[in-house]
């Protein structure tokens, strides 16, 4: 789900996320990684992908 603070922009036909959300949010970190994930899953099934053939375990 995106953050309540993802706004959608007709300019530029997609979701955006203000750098202030991010800078003053608790965990920086994982409200970005939230709204990365969230619209990566969104525009991987929209457009069908074959999502167990593109993704890979998150390695640190």
């Amino acid at each position: 789900m995106l953050s309540s603070a993802a706004t959608w922009s007709d300019e530029l036909g997609e979701f955006v996320l203000p750098y202030d959300a991010v800078r003053t949010a608790r965990s920086p970190e994982d409200m970005l990684l939230k709204f990365l994930q969230s619209t990566y899953e969104a525009a991987a099934e929209t457009a069908g992908w074959d999502r167990a053939a593109l993704e890979r375990g998150f390695v640190p």
